[in-house]
């Protein structure tokens, strides 16, 4: 699309572009045509830079949403980022506190992006991503924030990426209105990564290293990167895809993630007895080396034809809780020399299903399934010396005590132009226990669900 004000164009391009992706392109650029200005050369390197002139689109749209919940839930993005609902919290009087209706309207997710093409380097296409929305949060602030930057270079067979974007546990997203997209039932996270991808005939393979940012795995200290980047390896994903001409997808991949969810611990040592002759026990920090490794593989398959699409996907998670499932990992052992600990990861099968049909006016229909699976190893509590007690567990949302989780949830839109007006409904429900055995499995004995409907008015360029 064309625009007319100048002045909006040079703001977007400002903010969005930034000195990342002048830098991109401002080496190469500014070499050939300081090289014909000094009459040093008549065209540009040949294989190396064929045009100088890169080609801005600019995108994105201004999306209002509309949200009732018939209770509490999990949930971020104030409240636009809808999971599971949570447990029944009664009072002496056998009240549900969590039992609360609330309803909101935002337009906090409007997005603006650019996608930069046009220059030829290496024998590959270069282009490149910046784009952002407006649900960062500083206090009570909303703010910017990176949603996807990269850089990528395509070749005819293979392409390059680095920067941030969707993690390859993401792709396919489910054809939902909601902005969680499918979340808990299908991996939810944009992250920093080098990722490489191979095309053979209708094979594509995909090879990535990735970095936590903005979703993180949990531990000790609760949601935090350095759990990874204390481990210097990064997380790896690999897998492969078939298609072909009828529209049938079928892929697998697997999520490889290597934590160190310590460095330090405290050593316990008598320093004394009280009056009683009970001892009296001091600490110190020391380090501890300790590390443990979780894979997570993923199945998908899907099929499209005309205005029809069909996506199904399951992925077994262990430790996935930096892709935004339900998840996690515990505590099964503790070296009594070094007092290293061991882990082992929570596991969980989370399978869905979604058909779409449409264009203009679109249906779309979802649904999923979690099962909690528990753990290989035996929860080990942790006591220390001078009787204070230490969570040995570790999941998202400090929630333990799911058996399972299922969601329905139809929609129709209908698009008009650029004008997009849809309305969800989402039923959401999760199986909770009264606590886990000490494979941290559980039986569920109350059913808890959330009834959410939402309304969506977009207009997209």
């Amino acid at each position: 699309m064309k625009h007319k004000a100048i002045n909006f164009k040079t703001l977007v391009t400002v903010v969005l572009l930034g000195a990342s992706v002048a830098s991109l392109f401002a080496v190469d650029a500014k070499t050939v045509q300081d090289s014909i200005a000094n009459n040093e050369m008549k065209e540009p390197i040949k294989g190396v830079v064929k045009n100088i002139k890169p080609k801005f689109k600019f995108y994105g749209f201004v999306r209002n949403y509309f949200i009732y919940d018939s209770r509490q839930n999990y949930q971020s993005n104030e409240g636009l980022y809808n999971q599971i609902p949570k447990d029944q919290n009664l009072n002496e009087l056998g009240e549900d506190l969590n039992e609360i209706s609330s309803s909101k309207f935002l337009a906090m997710t409007s997005r603006l992006g650019v996608d930069v093409s046009g220059i030829k380097a290496f024998n590959a296409d270069l282009s490149a991503k910046i784009e952002t929305d407006f649900c960062g949060f500083s206090s009570s602030t909303t703010m910017l924030r990176i949603r996807q930057a990269y850089v990528k270079m395509k070749w005819e067979k293979n392409a390059l990426l680095m920067g941030q974007t969707w993690h390859p546990m993401s792709s396919d997203l489910p054809d939902v209105l909601g902005l969680a997209s499918g979340s808990p039932f299908h991996p939810f996270s944009r992250t920093p990564q080098i990722r490489y991808d191979f095309l053979l005939s209708k094979l594509r393979f995909t090879l990535a290293a990735l970095w936590q940012f903005q979703y993180k795995s949990v531990g000790p200290d609760g949601a935090d990167a350095k759990y990874l980047n204390h481990s210097i390896m990064p997380e790896f994903y690999v897998g492969f895809d078939f298609s072909n001409k009828k529209g049938f997808q079928i892929g697998t991949g697997l999520d490889i993630v290597r934590l160190r969810p310590r460095t330090t611990a405290l050593e316990y040592f008598v320093s004394g007895q009280d009056t009683t002759g009970k001892d009296i026990y001091s600490s110190f920090t020391k380090k501890v080396d300790e590390t443990f490794l979780s894979t997570s593989p993923v199945l998908f398959l899907n099929y499209k034809k005309e205005k029809f699409l069909m996506r199904f996907r399951t992925t077994y998670a262990r430790s996935a809780t930096h892709l935004n499932m339900m998840s996690g990992y515990g505590v099964t052992g503790i070296d009594e020399e070094t007092g290293a600990r061991e882990y082992s990861p929570l596991r969980s099968l989370s399978s869905w299903i979604n058909f779409s049909y449409g264009k203009d006016l679109k249906f779309n229909l979802f649904g999923g399934y979690i099962k909690n699976f528990g753990m290989e190893k035996e929860l080990v509590k942790i006591v220390n010396p001078d009787g204070k007690s230490e969570n040995s567990l570790y999941t998202r949302s400090n929630v333990s005590n799911i058996d399972c989780i299922y969601r329905i949830s139809p929609a129709i839109s209908y698009t008009m132009k650029r004008m997009t007006f849809g309305v969800e409904y989402e039923w959401t429900a999760v199986s909770y226990g009264d606590g886990y055995n000490e494979f941290v499995e559980v039986d569920g004995v109350r059913t808890v669900s959330n009834h959410r409907i939402c309304g969506l008015i977009r207009y997209a360029w």
